[in-house]
């Protein structure tokens, strides 16, 4: 019995759609999941038509559900959790319920801006509480550890301290300006690590870089950068994630002895362990003014790339 051909026009119905992914080895779903999948937002409405010559009502999908669908079956089949479910699909472009995805990038950031500063909205009460908090809790650790670390031992308890508290500073209060004193006494310990580290790093210019930071990373900044953009915004933060992954996609083809080693399950880990990290953070980037600089990091990348091209090159690379 010749198999039914789908009717491009027409569209996808839920039986064509079971009948497809029965095809291709996939025959675990139902109508009932189908139509339960597509209520949680997994999978698209389906839209309303009609049979040809007649009134009855059709209900179908677009040619492009298939593609989802698919995805979405394997997912489901590796036992992912409905977060990275909808993080995986939303990172490859399909229209998925957002906020679920938005509330777990914001949710940590909430609870570290709490433990930080406990909750105190006036500037020097969060100083306050950040500063006490290391005393109290943090610096006893410090000093009467078995095993105390080499680095805090060497540069000393209380410079350890105040170079802690100052990270936190600006990381949890965006209006923080150092004082004289503070930031003298940052800059020499930071001389001390890198003279312990045997390091050439400019102390100087370490402390004006992370100073710099308090206009696109403090938690406070970043919060409300995740809130207020737009659904333009993520989606431009998305497609500089997947640019990213196309470029480390092409570095590790020129591996291909290290390449064969990762499995599909493996490359999906990785794809879904970056995108809950990394779209946040370019979007903040954008967001502040940096979207230059994105682009030109991602062009110079693919420069470097093309260069590897080279026939001769290639050859060397691939018996690495």
């Amino acid at each position: 019995m010749r198999k039914k051909k789908v009717d491009e026009q027409a569209g996808i119905t839920q039986d064509d759609l079971l009948a497809i992914l029965e095809r291709s080895a996939r025959p675990n779903f139902t109508k009932r999941r189908l139509t339960q999948l597509t209520s949680e937002g997994l999978l698209p409405q389906l839209r309303r038509t009609s049979r040809a010559g007649s009134n009855t009502a059709l209900y179908i999908w677009e040619q492009e559900v298939i593609e989802q669908a698919t995805y979405l079956y394997d997912l489901l089949e590796r036992g992912e959790s409905r977060h990275r479910i909808l993080l995986a699909l939303w990172l490859s472009g399909y229209d998925v319920p957002f906020a679920p995805i938005l509330a777990r990038w914001i949710e940590p950031i909430d609870t570290l801006l709490h433990n930080l500063t406990g909750g105190e909205q006036d500037p020097d009460d969060a100083l306050d509480h950040i500063s006490s908090g290391l005393v109290q809790h943090v610096e006893p650790k410090w000093k009467f550890s078995p095993r105390p670390d080499e680095v805090i031992r060497d540069v000393g308890t209380d410079e350890w301290r105040e170079l802690m508290e100052f990270f936190l500073d600006v990381l949890a209060v965006p209006t923080y300006v150092p004082d004289e004193t503070s930031s003298e006494n940052v800059l020499r310990t930071l001389q001390r690590i890198n003279r312990i580290a045997q390091a050439d790093a400019d102390a100087e210019e370490m402390l004006s870089w992370i100073l710099s930071l308090r206009r696109v990373y403090t938690l406070p900044r970043l919060r409300d950068t995740l809130v207020n953009a737009t659904v333009e915004e993520w989606a431009r933060a998305r497609e500089d994630y997947l640019a990213l992954c196309h470029l480390l996609h092409r570095l590790a083809a020129l591996f291909p002895r290290r390449n064969a080693l990762l499995t599909a399950e493996m490359r999906q880990a990785v794809f879904l362990t970056w995108g809950s990290r990394l779209p946040p953070l370019l979007l903040t980037l954008r967001y502040s003014g940096y979207g230059e600089r994105i682009d030109e990091a991602l062009a110079d990348f693919n420069e470097v790339l093309n260069a590897f091209t080279d026939p001769g090159i290639s050859e060397r690379l691939a018996r690495m």
